[in-house]
């Protein structure tokens, strides 16, 4: 069996159609490292749900208004803007029960967390956080959403 992280295939948004609504997509990671977002697609794949990746607010912001993910990743600081003002926009438009937001930053002071969390993140990940770890999280993520996990046959 391949190694889950090889088996990933994070695109950016340029160069692969945005997904159609009606997808089995539950997960949106927004995240301008390419290897961060690769790895959080196949461990995002490896628990039986869809992901699709972006790299920029505004590719987010395409998606977004494409489908409905009911599971957001978003890192904090994204190339052409915030990922926290990002997730405070996305969480005005949609409640708690609507969607859940992920965090994904390397800061990770106290007052940081907490800006995170008060911009409507519902969790909050360290961005070297170990595969078991953001395993845990995308499983409470998922819980929360009410989601099952999609059969890989």
């Amino acid at each position: 069996m391949p190694d889950v992280l090889l088996a990933a295939s994070a695109t950016p948004i340029d160069s692969q159609p945005l997904p159609v609504t009606g997808s089995s997509l539950d997960v949106l990671i927004i995240d301008a490292d390419e290897l961060s977002s690769m790895r959080l697609e196949a461990l995002s794949e490896s628990c039986g749900h869809g992901a699709f990746s972006v790299t920029s607010v505004d590719q987010a912001r395409q998606a977004l208004t494409a489908v409905h993910f009911p599971i957001l990743i978003v890192d904090a600081l994204l190339g052409d803007g915030s990922g926290i003002d990002l997730c405070r926009e996305y969480r005005a438009r949609y409640p708690k029960n609507a969607v859940y937001i992920v965090m994904l930053s390397m800061l990770e002071t106290a007052s940081d967390i907490e800006m995170e969390i008060a911009a409507g993140a519902d969790a909050y990940i360290g961005k070297h956080s170990s595969d078991e770890k953001l395993i845990e999280r995308l499983r409470l993520a998922a819980s929360a959403m009410g989601l099952t996990a999609k059969s890989s046959s």
